[in-house]
């Protein structure tokens, strides 16, 4: 079977495994307290900052280092063209988009579906990289293996953040089925950039690194300048906390466990 057949399936599961994730709006109250909704903005966090260190930086100083890069010079490069890249998309939402009457969503939301939508393109073309690399060497199975590994410890991932987009979008008051929708389609990138990272995998793979490190600055951005300050606008201030450190260690768990680090 060819890389890049063999990478749209491994990012078909990891797309179906965030879909599995936001089905859990159907099973939340729609009218949430304002302590339920600090938790979750929380929960969203910890997710994204836990990702954003196992998932997104350390692989990218690994593979930069392996590269014969400079790491520490690479990865901090992506790391705030990432954080430009969400200065101007912030810009953008608030003093534009926001001015549209028909838009009722916070800009914390925007941002959360926007940043863990661009985290998934990276994550995507691990996949097809890892799948056209063991597709152009079949003697070596662990190579496959590896590949199959990584698929199934992004797709466990993304369970988590399935359910971070998804809620905070019906928190907004948006219909669950939509809400549903998006959260699920934040991951489409995934199969779209895993099968253009397989086919261009001799391009690709030299910029890895950059990619990973530009979305992990693109998630923490929107962790600090927004969901961390909304998490902490309830009536106890600590649910927001502890939300925050539910998601970190869950998704920290996850990655760990799955061998993303």
């Amino acid at each position: 079977m060819s890389g890049i057949l063999l990478a749209l399936w491994g990012t078909l599961f990891t797309l179906s495994v965030t879909t599995l994730g936001a089905l859990n709006v159907f099973f939340v109250k729609r009218n949430m307290t304002g302590d339920v909704q600090c938790a979750l903005l929380g929960f969203a966090g910890g997710v994204m900052v836990a990702a954003s260190v196992w998932s997104l930086l350390i692989p990218a100083l690994e593979q930069a280092e392996a590269a014969g890069q400079i790491s520490w010079l690479v990865v901090s490069g992506g790391f705030v063209l990432g954080v430009l890249l969400l200065l101007g998309a912030d810009w953008v939402i608030k003093n534009r988009f926001n001015k549209m009457k028909h838009l009722s969503l916070k800009s914390h939301t925007e941002m959360l579906v926007l940043a863990v939508t661009l985290h998934n393109i990276p994550e995507g073309m691990a996949v097809g990289l890892a799948f056209a690399l063991a597709a152009g060497n079949p003697a070596d199975s662990s190579l496959l293996s590896g590949a199959i590994a990584l698929t199934v410890g992004i797709g466990i991932q993304n369970y988590p953040e399935g359910t971070a987009v998804a809620l905070p979008l019906a928190a907004d008051g948006m219909k669950r089925r939509r809400a549903f929708i998006i959260g699920s389609m934040s991951a489409v990138v995934e199969p779209v950039f895993g099968v253009m990272a397989a086919a261009l995998s001799d391009m690709v793979s030299a910029l890895m690194p950059l990619f990973l490190s530009l979305a992990a600055g693109t998630m923490i951005y929107v962790v600090v300048q927004e969901l961390i300050p909304e998490a902490h606008m309830g009536k106890r201030e600590t649910v927001g906390t502890f939300g925050f450190v539910i998601g970190f260690l869950l998704m920290m768990i996850l990655d760990v466990a799955l061998g993303g680090s």
